[in-house]
């Protein structure tokens, strides 16, 4: 009887004991595959949204810079009254370099076809030239052969006249930079 009765005692201790080891199985991988569906279900959309909020935020940036540029009155009554003191306009372009941090920026006369930058003037554009063609095109630029993007807008006077061009430079690395930041 003793026998039987540890048999009896061993069996429902066998049976207890894989009932618990199932079900925590059981409840671990259910658990799991719940806490992955909700992940990306719900946390991996949220979090890609900030990031490209972030993102668009921070490259977004420097078309806001360039839009200011183009329609800030000072820039405007420069050219139009004649880009008389080239300081001024190369003290300005150096300051939204500074204040923004940009690798560069420039306004490209329609009137005397002077390059403005924030170090002083770089040239007498030509359209005949490989590296102007950007200008008339505004669209192509290129500063020393490194990777830029730049980011051009139109200027117009008061009267809705096309007077030139401005805008900033962004490296294509800080680019990187930021969307290996978010990464």
């Amino acid at each position: 009887m003793e026998q039987g009765k540890n048999k009896l005692i061993l069996i429902v201790s066998l049976l207890l004991i894989t009932g618990f080891v199932v079900t925590s199985l059981a409840s671990y991988y259910v658990s799991r595959s719940s806490l992955r569906s909700q992940i990306a279900k719900r946390e991996l959309p949220l979090t890609s949204d900030n990031i490209y909020s972030e993102i668009e935020r921070d490259i977004l940036r420097p078309v806001f810079i360039s839009s200011f540029m183009a329609n800030d009155t000072f820039l405007r009554d420069w050219v139009i009254n004649g880009e008389n003191d080239e300081t001024q306009i190369i003290r300005y372009l150096k300051e939204i370099q500074d204040k923004y941090n940009t690798f560069t920026s420039f306004f490209v006369s329609e009137k005397t076809m002077t390059y403005y930058h924030a170090g002083g003037i770089l040239k007498k554009i030509n359209p005949k030239e490989e590296r102007d063609r950007w200008y008339f095109r505004v669209r192509y630029m290129a500063n020393k052969d490194s990777m830029i993007i730049f980011i051009n807008y139109r200027v117009y006077d008061y009267e809705n006249n096309f007077i030139g061009a401005t805008g900033v430079g962004l490296r294509v690395r800080a680019v990187k930079d930021l969307i290996r930041k978010y990464q």
